[in-house]
């Protein structure tokens, strides 16, 4: 499956992404006022169908790193095998099958609250990957989809410029 993926970074990142045509990090990151990206179906490269919703990302990784710039930076994904989630078959359908099958004869750990989210992501990847799927695509509603590409190296291709601004919208 071929599609086009958008993801917001500072504008630092972006001319560094582009000329390597990879990214430096995953999705976990702090933003300003307790602001967070996380994981939530563990370390992955994390994708969006809506350029203007990426443009917000960007904003807040811009922000985070002291940048005026931002961009937002579009590329090819093909993923070969991908988990779908929709209405048929939610997120919260998808987590209880990976604990399920991670801790289908053991009692499920104690885990801290601040770690949960990252515990539960690391789970899922490991029960999709141990299921043979390469990723995700999640359609949250009829019109914004979320990519998650387990291995950008071979599924993310032609990385390039979609647009920049500046933060004080110049």
């Amino acid at each position: 499956m071929k599609r086009m993926g958008y993801r917001g970074v500072s504008f630092g990142e972006a001319k560094r992404v582009i000329a390597t045509q990879c990214y430096e990090r995953m999705e976990r990151r702090q933003f300003e006022d307790g602001v967070q990206a996380r994981s939530i179906f563990g370390p992955g490269l994390y994708l969006i169908s809506d350029a203007k919703l990426a443009a917000h990302y960007a904003f807040c990784h811009a922000e985070a790193e002291g940048s005026s710039r931002a961009a937002v930076l579009k590329q090819d994904i093909q993923l070969e095998r991908p988990m779908v989630i929709n209405c048929r078959y939610t997120e919260t359908d998808l987590r209880r099958d990976a604990l399920e099958w991670k801790y289908a004869e053991r009692a499920v750990p104690a885990v801290r609250p601040e770690h949960v989210h990252a515990w539960i992501g690391r789970i899922t990847k490991d029960y999709l990957l141990a299921h043979s799927f390469d990723g995700i695509v999640y359609h949250v509603d009829d019109t914004v989809i979320y990519y998650v590409a387990y291995f950008q190296e071979k599924q993310i291709h032609g990385i390039d410029l979609a647009f920049t601004f500046t933060m004080t919208g110049a």
